[in-house]
């Protein structure tokens, strides 16, 4: 290990450092694809990526992909931290927050209002800790046994399974954005990207017909034994979330799944109608949260986990 240890954002051509180190901290490979999907090919920008060298060996990595929020309707650029880690030769060096500030101060200077994301366990402490984070919500899985409990109705809307996102779902977000306090911009780009398009996963996109309309949507995966719904979007009719999760039920017990399980805010109207029928809180749980990055962000607004619309689609582990 040399004395001094140069730190520099992501240039072409880093990627295969970038893979090299992922392996070694998680145990599993990050294929270019994916990578050049995740952190390149995002329609709102490329991610901030800075890294730690010592000489040619990549010491450590931080990034925060771009992501559009609309806070009370209003467009806010933000970052969505992720992706950390040290090699083992490094750790303790402090890096990590070496690395992660430089990030956030190059977020700043390109506008992002703020940093926000759910730190593991491993990394929880050192972002409210070192980084000054501040802790919004610990989120369960909303999950409901498909055997043994109570049926969900059977769908009964014009609802039909789509292999693409197509402009019908800019017209939803520009009719129910405002519904939203705190929301990630769902528009069409964002969810072909973010779903159809992901080299790693196969999502699954049901749409709920009105007449011309897409009146809402849900985006589901297949994991082990158990239906996930990793996105879903709709107005204030409840019916129409009801509906869609209906019809994902139906077809993950056709599918001989065990569980269907989603996120879902205690404070959405559907929750209280779910729990009805057999859904409850369980493992795991997920921290979530975030720092403020500009002075001109409402904080007491975004520290509010009430005001937030979250799923597991937000996260890049879903």
């Amino acid at each position: 290990m040399t004395n001094k240890i140069a730190t520099r954002p992501y240039t072409e051509g880093d990627e295969e450092a970038i893979q090299d180190l992922f392996e070694l901290t998680f145990g599993q490979p990050l294929s270019e694809t994916y990578w050049r999907w995740r952190f390149q090919s995002n329609p709102v920008g490329p991610a901030f990526i800075e890294l730690a060298w010592d000489g040619d060996r990549l010491a450590a990595h931080y990034a925060a992909s771009r992501v559009m929020l609309a806070i009370d309707g209003q467009e806010t650029l933000s970052g969505l931290s992720g992706t950390t880690m040290t090699h083992p030769d490094y750790r303790g060096l402090g890096l990590f927050v070496t690395l992660a500030e430089k990030t956030y101060n190059a977020m700043a200077e390109a506008g992002s209002a703020l940093v926000w994301g759910f730190p593991n366990a491993n990394s929880h402490r050192g972002f409210v800790r070192d980084l000054q984070w501040v802790d919004v919500y610990e989120i369960p899985f909303f999950r409901k046994p498909l055997a043994n409990s109570s049926p969900l109705s059977a769908p009964t809307g014009a609802i039909v399974e789509l292999k693409r996102v197509d402009d019908r779902f800019d017209g939803l977000w520009d009719r129910v954005k405002q519904d939203y306090n705190v929301i990630v911009k769902r528009d069409r780009r964002y969810l072909q990207w973010r779903y159809m398009d992901n080299p790693s996963e196969r999502y699954r996109l049901l749409a709920y017909l009105d007449g011309e309309n897409v009146s809402g949507y849900a985006v589901f995966k297949h994991y082990k034994d158990e239906f996930q719904i990793v996105d879903m979007l709709t107005g204030q009719d409840a019916e129409i979330g009801m509906q869609l999760i209906s019809q994902t039920a139906q077809i993950a017990a056709g599918e001989s799944a065990d569980t269907l399980s989603m996120w879902l805010s205690v404070t959405h109207p559907l929750h209280r109608e779910l729990e009805r029928y057999g859904f409850a809180n369980s493992e795991p749980i997920t921290y979530f949260g975030m720092r403020a990055l500009t002075p001109g962000i409402p904080e007491a607004h975004i520290y509010n986990y009430r005001n937030w619309y979250v799923t597991m689609g937000d996260s890049d582990v879903f």
